[in-house]
């Protein structure tokens, strides 16, 4: 039963870890791809809980299954994300790295918890550390899914492909940094060794969020300049508009000054009975209207 258990929390820490991860592309995923993907989770989470029990089961509740499961488990989530979200390879490994230095957190959190409770980290408490892990993960999941949401680095970034390259292996590198700590599966380090372990995935969010920050600056500067830029060329194009609008108005004024000239030379004539004179105008004013239409092509 302990064992079950055991694989029963490993399992919810592995969709934990998937969900965090699914976040930062849940903004271009359509509806039903997304039903998809998270259909195919929970079914292989279904058999995840019973690799776990059975690894559990067979090698009991130690340090090594622990970091087995904690470092290898999440591969087959990653690996159906990547196939229900294609051609964002480096996308997908920054996110996993960033997710994975989230996790390793959570981890050290609660392992700095339970040696100040109770002096000495042993494989027994390793169930209850999981169930702190996720009591944790629970508690800061609002700042944790704001993190993850805005988390895919600007597209001026990703367009470069070896810059893109460079940051997708960025956190991993960090992660790699933190498991060389932990990499003696028989070794329970004491609160001083988890507080330095801490500080590593700490300052790599310090510099990240360093970095977001200022790019995100970057990028609304950017807009309100271009902002700016299509005001200013919308209110120069209604400049032109009301410029067109009076000359317009002003070739009309004189139009109608003509017309009222034509109609009283007209029913002057008219008058006289100078039906040749009338025919004359009416000819010129064909023949002016004619050149003014060519004109205007």
């Amino acid at each position: 039963m302990l064992a079950f258990s055991y694989a029963l929390l490993v399992t919810i820490i592995q969709l934990a870890g998937a969900y965090i991860r699914y976040l930062p592309f849940s903004q271009i995923m359509e509806r039903k791809g997304a039903a998809t993907l998270w259909r195919n989770m929970l079914i292989w989470s279904v058999f995840g809980l019973l690799i776990n029990f059975s690894i559990t089961y067979s090698l009991g509740i130690t340090m090594a299954t622990y970091k087995l499961l904690f470092f290898f488990g999440m591969t087959p989530y990653l690996v159906i994300s990547v196939i229900h979200i294609p051609h964002r390879l480096p996308q997908h490994l920054f996110v996993l790295g960033i997710q994975a230095l989230y996790a390793f957190m959570l981890h050290s959190s609660s392992g700095i918890i339970l040696t100040l409770i109770y002096s000495n980290m042993t494989a027994i408490l390793l169930p209850l550390q999981l169930t702190l892990w996720i009591f944790l993960f629970l508690l800061i999941y609002p700042w944790g899914q704001k993190l993850f949401t805005s988390l895919l680095p600007d597209e001026q970034f990703v367009s470069d492909t070896k810059l893109r390259w460079y940051i997708a292996f960025l956190p991993i590198s960090f992660y790699v940094g933190c498991l060389i700590s932990i990499s003696n599966v028989t070794f329970l380090p004491e609160l001083s060794t988890r507080l330095s372990r801490l500080a590593i995935p700490l300052f790599f969010f310090i510099v990240y969020f360093i970095v977001h920050y200022n790019s995100s600056e970057e990028q609304q500067h950017k807009k309100l300049m271009e902002n700016n830029e299509r005001l200013t060329r919308q209110r120069q194009s209604l400049k032109e508009h009301t410029q067109l609008m009076q000359e317009n108005e002003k070739a009309l004024s004189v139009l109608r000054h003509d017309m009222r000239h034509s109609y009283r030379l007209i029913y002057a004539l008219l008058e006289k009975g100078d039906y040749d004179s009338i025919r004359n105008h009416i000819a010129a004013q064909k023949s002016l209207l004619e050149h003014t239409s060519e004109n205007t092509k």
